[in-house]
């Protein structure tokens, strides 16, 4: 029998005189191959550089590196379940071993702050530090094979989807086949990315009017949309279904995906089939904006921008369920038939610990607002039509929000994401209730890879969305990308 594979990590310190000596952390077998991985820091860059940057352009890491550090290092692929361990970063060498021969194999490093981590616990106490990755690996059985794992700070934005071109966004010209990597495929005008259980990352390219996704190991696949507009037809394939560009996706508890198209119709996907079309026939308008909130299998909701309603669907019945109704209130608790809704822009549904709310953009009255669905009222979120313009750190009840059009919360840690308008910024919500800054100088232009998002120029992000690792997708509309936000989420 051969010798069992090992994963091997070698630290950019002064190596122990002895390595770790390390169990396998999974079923290993003959035939097995090794992987070394190396960590390395590339430097930040204007262009639009794969996530997986090349260790020519090496730096110093912008975390300590200190020699408490806990470090987890897991293995990924589509053919074996994930093989993961932690190690001091004072250890120097560590192995894993069991790692099946094939392809797909995907590499992820997490980097934290201290050994509060009980040594082989799965539970994450510490502030991430760095995250890495590596995609697109092919293991032959007997095979060592090294790859350098890019470490990226936390905070750092990376560009996971949209190839290069010459000006250093994405491309608009359509090369997306099933089963190249996201960072080699040409992404025309993202305006929606939303997060699976999984981990996979579905974004809908509207130039194409397609919706791809992008699995946990790197990979495109298509999902729906064959580049046109028609009858869309349930029980036929989601693939080939004309659908038409989508405006927003949303999925229920049960994993069932809601497309959202320009035509006004909603569009549910059960396991690759169309399941559910309303309306039957659409209506096309370019100037609208339409977004979706859903609750659950049976309840959605949905707004759209040229009409001042916010509507409930309970299976196909649809009825209002914020209405513009004189004589108005705007004085807590507003009763949501006499609000004064101006163009919603996106909505979104809060779980706790928010108590089961709905937030929107009030986009022309400029406020973001919540609505209760345990009293049914609406409360304001982020708005003072006489309050100052965002500062980091504003208090949201004192900040006059210009233009918001784009929101979503992330359950996890209860986080508010928001676009103000044409800021080419996103902000966010932290737990501590004040407005923070997460990506974006105002500058709409693309720039900053592999350096801190705050620093980072975007073009008209249309939308966010957040995995269960923490870390923060923004759909990067004129740049032709999806550009992820290391730990962005987390605390």
């Amino acid at each position: 029998m051969s010798p069992v594979g090992s994963l091997r990590i070698f630290l950019p310190l002064a190596l122990l005189a002895a390595g770790l000596s390390a169990g396998a952390a999974g079923c290993s077998g003959a035939g097995d191959g090794s992987i070394a991985v190396q960590l390395v820091y590339p430097s930040p860059t204007g262009g639009a550089a794969a996530a997986a940057a090349s260790p020519a352009s090496v730096r110093a890491a912008s975390y300590p590196l200190d020699n408490t550090n806990r470090i987890r290092i897991r293995v990924l692929a589509p053919h074996f379940a994930p093989i993961e361990k932690w190690f001091l970063r004072s250890d120097g060498r560590g192995e894993i071993g069991g790692i099946p021969p094939g392809t797909r194999i995907t590499v992820e490093v997490d980097e934290y702050d201290n050994t509060a981590i009980p040594s082989g616990s799965a539970v994450i106490a510490a502030p991430l530090l760095g995250r890495g990755w590596f995609n697109g690996i092919t293991l032959s059985p007997g095979e060592v094979k090294t790859v350098p794992v890019a470490m990226y700070a936390k905070g750092t934005i990376v560009t996971v989807c949209g190839a290069p071109a010459s000006g250093g966004s994405g491309t608009s010209g359509d090369n997306t086949v099933d089963g190249i990597l996201a960072v080699e495929a040409y992404l025309g005008n993202p305006t929606a990315v939303k997060a699976g259980p999984d981990d996979s990352i579905y974004v809908s390219s509207s130039a194409f009017r397609k919706v791809k996704r992008i699995d946990r190991y790197g990979y495109l696949s298509h999902v729906a949309g064959n580049g046109t507009h028609g009858a869309i037809v349930p029980g036929t394939p989601a693939a080939s279904a004309p659908i038409g560009a989508v405006q927003d996706i949303d999925l229920d508890p049960a994993g069932n995906l809601y497309l959202f198209n320009d035509w006004n119709q909603i569009v549910r996907i059960d396991n690759g089939v169309v399941s559910f079309v309303e309306p039957a026939i659409g209506t096309y308008d370019s100037t609208a904006r339409f977004n979706l909130a859903v609750v659950n299998v049976d309840i959605l909701y949905f707004v759209n921008y040229l009409d001042p309603r916010v509507y409930r669907m309970i299976d196909t019945s649809k009825s209002n369920f914020v209405t513009d109704n004189t004589p108005y209130q705007t004085v807590e608790p507003i009763d949501r038939f006499f609000y004064p809704l101006r163009a919603p822009s996106s909505i979104a549904y809060a779980s706790p610990p928010l108590n089961d709310s709905l937030i929107f953009a009030d986009t022309d009255n400029d406020r973001i607002m919540r609505i209760s669905l345990l009293d049914g009222n609406i409360y304001y979120l982020v708005a003072d039509a006489g309050g100052a313009r965002f500062s980091d750190g504003i208090d949201p009840l004192a900040m006059a929000p210009l233009k918001p059009r784009v929101v979503d919360y992330n359950p996890i840690t209860g986080k508010i994401f928001f676009v103000e308008g044409s800021s080419n910024r996103v902000l966010y919500i932290d737990a501590p209730g004040k407005v923070r800054l997460l990506a974006g100088t105002g500058a709409n232009t693309f720039s900053g890879d592999g350096g801190p998002a705050t620093l980072a120029g975007l073009s008209d992000p249309r939308a966010i969305t957040v995995d269960s690792r923490g870390n923060a997708y923004i759909a990067d509309y004129g740049n032709h990308a999806v550009r992820m936000v290391v730990g962005g989420a987390l605390p």
